[in-house]
């Protein structure tokens, strides 16, 4: 699905060109990502990463790239950092085409099991317990949504009937015993499923896919991961999920309400990529084909909650 836009080997140059790294001697795309159309260039000896961006806006995907130089330069080890142009940008503009280059690094897209969620852990801690300068950095809900922008969306007319029924059946309180509580914040990468990372040899390698990173709360990034990452043909998976804690609390320990309410976290990590998919593919017209594949993560985040509930 990352070959939407079609680059012949000379626009690929003439974008390179904008970098002076040299002649492309092969250019190849790669059936990754959903917002963007991604080619594998090489150059000599080395091999970089070409995106360009068929969903998000020039400035959105500016703001991403400002995150990922900024945890570079904080010492996080888990994301790429953009290359920049010869004028200093690091997002290119070529014709009607932008978009970014990164090294091109090879690793293994992992499947779920303990291990997988172990390293994801670690590395979501990592993240989240990184000292890092945030001022001016976006928050999280100008490009994705959180409890707060859930529950607004239910009274939008466009609103699905089954989204709402579904929001209202896990939090007839509209979630305000979790809005009103005070969480602790930082950069959060908001989207970080396993598909969303490379492994080398076991070990988490690289984080990918910041598109959605901003200032926004631990508990919810974290519920986010876990409903992406703990599953086992199709459904959340208990032991994952304590593999995946372990990783988490070796690095940052969950305070007790994050611990309380770490259910909840995972019910709203479905509920918002769920969102996603509602404005990207129903309302908005990056899939028509996709249009109701949020449904599958409303029966996913609903077996996971009945389950929950009738072993409390």
């Amino acid at each position: 699905m990352g070959d939407y836009t079609k680059l012949s080997i000379d626009e690929a140059q003439n974008i390179i060109d904008l970098y002076d790294l040299g002649a492309i001697t092969s250019l190849s795309s790669l059936s990754l990502g959903i917002s963007n159309s991604n080619y594998k260039v090489e150059i000599e000896n080395s091999n970089y990463l070409l995106k360009v961006s068929n969903d998000k806006g020039f400035e959105h995907l500016k703001e991403e790239q400002d995150i990922l130089t900024r945890l570079s330069e904080s010492g996080f080890r888990f994301s790429l950092r953009p290359f920049s142009t010869k004028t200093g940008d690091n997002v290119y503009t070529y014709n009607d085409f932008f978009g970014v280059i990164f090294p091109f690094i090879e690793g293994i897209a992992p499947g779920p099991c303990d291990q997988t969620c172990y390293e994801i852990g670690k590395g979501l801690a990592s993240l989240h317990s990184l000292e890092c300068e945030t001022e001016n950095v976006r928050s999280h809900d100008s490009v994705g949504f959180g409890p707060v922008e859930i529950i607004e969306y239910t009274e939008n007319e466009k609103c699905p009937v089954d989204f709402k029924e579904m929001v209202e059946y896990f939090f007839p309180d509209k979630l305000a015993s979790f809005i009103e509580v005070p969480l602790e914040k930082g950069i959060i990468h908001g989207d970080l499923y396993y598909d969303n990372t490379l492994f080398d040899e076991n070990h988490l390698a690289v984080i990918l896919d910041f598109e959605q990173a901003g200032i926004g709360e631990y508990l919810f990034d974290l519920g986010i991961s876990l409903s992406g990452t703990c599953l086992e043909k199709g459904r959340i998976n208990s032991s994952l999920i304590d593999s995946y804690l372990n990783g988490y609390e070796e690095v940052r320990p969950l305070s007790i309400f994050e611990r309380e309410n770490l259910d909840k976290a995972i019910v709203i990590g479905f509920l918002s990529i769920a969102l996603w998919r509602i404005k990207r593919f129903k309302e908005g017209s990056l899939n028509p084909l996709m249009a109701n594949s949020y449904q599958e993560l409303l029966s996913k985040a609903k077996i996971f909650w009945d389950d929950r509930t009738n072993n409390e």
